[in-house]
């Protein structure tokens, strides 16, 4: 259970101050069917999502939580880049599943976080592949995923692309799931539009290390991306067609998908601070 303090910005319904803020329908369907979730703080009486509110008038939101999911723990250290009473944003290791599912049960980012914090909700913003690193932001609550799932979070990837790229650009692409059943997204005027932005950081002698932001977040977007233009990700095995291990910048030999999630900047869905994080790649120098 959350409570939250609001004053109302305009002069309207609880509901159309609700939306202004960044409330889905589904929350506000749940305050609506229960009497005494809203309760006006200047006068003192429960309020509907209907009742009129004046500009300023100050009220108050409870947030019922769902049903928690039953799930074993996964004793996994885990680094917090950073963590308030409503998100966190972890720098997921590689080789992790984001979700405890039948292929990755009892061994996942949803176990280890219910490691640490017991029983809770999961609600991962951004999801990242199992073999991409990097940061990743989880909501403490209905109301934050919410708000974020609607903001226009600035999310930078690295990557080790095979080959020389040089310069910049934009890759603008359409994403096409191949067939039913299947992981493979190819490039194909049926698929979803997409659109990616890359810029170089260096240039190696096999390989180079390219900054890539997202505009869409399609599935397996960058690698896709990537391959389509003759630069396919170091270690991709669904989409490099010679997927071998490589020697990193680091000096380490590497074996998995060479993508990590290096950049986030969002606003914080309750206060409306600016968050601008960063995180460097291990296969990096």
């Amino acid at each position: 259970m959350k409570k939250i303090d609001y004053k109302a910005s305009i002069e309207g319904t609880v509901e159309e101050n609700l939306r202004a803020i960044g409330y889905s329908s589904k929350i506000i369907t749940k305050l609506r069917k229960e009497l005494g979730l809203i309760v006006s703080l200047d006068r003192n009486i429960p309020l509907r999502t209907v009742d009129k509110l004046s500009i300023g008038e100050r009220y108050q939101i409870t947030l019922m939580d769902e049903i928690k999911r039953d799930i074993p723990n996964y004793n996994l250290p885990l680094e917090f880049v950073y963590e308030d009473n409503d998100i966190a944003v972890i720098n997921k290791p590689y080789n992790l599943a984001v979700i405890s599912t039948s292929n990755h049960y009892a061994k996942s980012l949803e176990n280890a976080l219910h490691n640490v914090w017991g029983d809770f909700v999961y609600r991962p913003v951004n999801r990242l592949d199992k073999d991409t690193s990097g940061l990743m932001i989880i909501a403490k609550n209905q109301l934050a995923h919410s708000i974020l799932n609607k903001q226009n979070i600035i999310k930078k990837y690295v990557a080790l692309v095979s080959g020389k790229l040089e310069g910049s650009g934009t890759i603008d692409a359409p994403i096409y799931k191949r067939e039913t059943g299947s992981m493979v997204r190819i490039i194909d005027t049926r698929g979803q539009s997409a659109k990616t932005d890359y810029k170089t950081l260096k240039v190696y002698n096999d390989y180079s290390l390219v900054e890539f932001t997202l505009h869409t977040g399609r599935t397996h977007q960058i690698r896709v991306h990537s391959s389509y233009i003759g630069h396919p990700l170091c270690c991709d095995f669904l989409y490099n067609p010679n997927p071998q291990p490589v020697v990193a910048p680091n000096g380490n030999m590497l074996t998995r998908t060479a993508l990590h999630s290096s950049y986030l900047e969002f606003y914080q869905p309750i206060t409306n601070e600016k968050i601008v994080l960063y995180k460097k790649a291990d296969f990096e120098e």
